[in-house]
């Protein structure tokens, strides 16, 4: 703690992920008055998300030499630290607050939803970012903070502009593509936030109810003036192409394309991302379950071509790997996406041959 003699500077800024590891100059307060941090509290991915629940628009916090906060930051923080990063972060949460505020007004109001604005604020992210190449590395310093329904759709949104774009389905499919992820998992706005939110197993009638969010979803946006492609992604993001899926069992082609797109989307984002339930699994381990475990459940003319662009992002990105050496991608192998060559040191290790080491973390 700072004494008379050695205050601190500190400053107001807006809440959001460019405060990671920052200190907290004064409690932060929820609107009914209630202390949601203390002051001196270290900012991390679960404190931010906490402050950003609660809907606190800015925090004060204690000024840091630039010299002291380089000395701490890995690859992963330095693309944090940079000027585009803070703009997609930002960026970013307005989006969420966007999305939130639209539905909200559709669940309470039967508003329309404005698609343009929504697009809009998807695209700004896109543009902070550089790239839709440089997207997917933007989504991955996002994973560190908690996940809820917003962000995720969110995430799935800017996965399914990157796929349509990948696929050149043309811009009218991209601006669909793009609100079909914004407005998936709109049901699970109508699921009781303390089942959404379990940390444990849900019972059997709790998955039911969870499920349900699907036709929710649709039922919602069925009678609105948006593309049916989007509605029908709302229903279908949770069919399979072998039948296995839900709400109705659909299978191959009674599945609509712009479902199965979200779908694969979807699965990708939550098994990459944190959960309460279990932490994130390595992109290259959900490309090996996707291209081998369930290869059977998505078409193979969305999810081989997908997963290959996936990847190919990665090229050149430092993993670590399961005997705790870390190296850099340099090389894929397209028979088997999850298992690309990478260079530790000066030795290039092929881990289609190593079948023992795998990614484990992209660092």
């Amino acid at each position: 703690m700072e004494t008379g003699n050695e205050k601190r500077a500190s400053k107001r800024i807006p809440i959001s992920r460019a405060a990671l590891g920052m200190e907290l100059a004064q409690d932060v307060y929820s609107r009914s008055n209630q202390v949601i941090l203390n002051k001196h509290s270290i900012l991390d991915a679960q404190k931010i998300s906490k402050i950003m629940f609660y809907s606190v628009d800015t925090i004060v916090v204690y000024e840091q030499e630039e010299e002291k906060r380089e000395e701490v930051l890995s690859p992963i923080q330095q693309l944090k630290s940079s000027v585009e990063f803070r703009e997609f972060s930002q960026n970013y949460d307005n989006t969420v607050t966007a999305l939130k505020n639209t539905i909200n007004a559709v669940l309470t109001e039967g508003a329309e939803i404005d698609q343009d604005y929504l697009v809009e604020e998807v695209d700004k992210m896109v543009r902070a970012s550089g790239s839709r190449t440089n997207v997917f590395n933007m989504i991955h310093c996002i994973r560190e903070f908690d996940e809820m329904t917003y962000m995720h759709s969110v995430n799935v949104s800017l996965i399914a502009g990157c796929f349509a774009k990948w696929l050149e389905l043309g811009e009218e499919a991209e601006k669909a593509l793009t609100l079909a992820g914004l407005l998936h998992d709109v049901g699970k706005t109508m699921i009781p936030r303390e089942i959404i939110q379990k940390p444990d197993s849900l019972t059997e009638e709790e998955y039911k109810l969870v499920k349900t969010h699907t036709i929710k979803g649709y039922e919602l946006l069925k009678a609105k003036a948006i593309d049916d492609r989007i509605k029908l992604a709302a229903l279908q993001h949770h069919e399979r192409s072998d039948g296995s899926g839900y709400p109705f069992g659909k299978s191959g082609d009674q599945i609509e394309n712009f479902s199965m797109i979200i779908a694969i989307a979807d699965v990708y984002d939550a098994m990459t991302s944190d959960r309460i339930y279990r932490p994130r699994v390595c992109p290259f381990e959900v490309v090996r379950m996707l291209q081998t475990d369930d290869a059977d459940k998505y078409d193979p003319k969305f999810l081989v071509p997908l997963l290959e662009q996936i990847t190919q992002e990665f090229i050149n990105h430092r993993v670590r790997l399961s005997n705790d050496k870390v190296g850099k991608i340099v090389l894929l192998n397209n028979a088997e996406l999850s298992k690309p060559v990478v260079q530790v040191d000066d030795i290039f290790v092929d881990l289609a041959k190593q079948r023992d080491v795998r990614i484990t973390e992209i660092v």
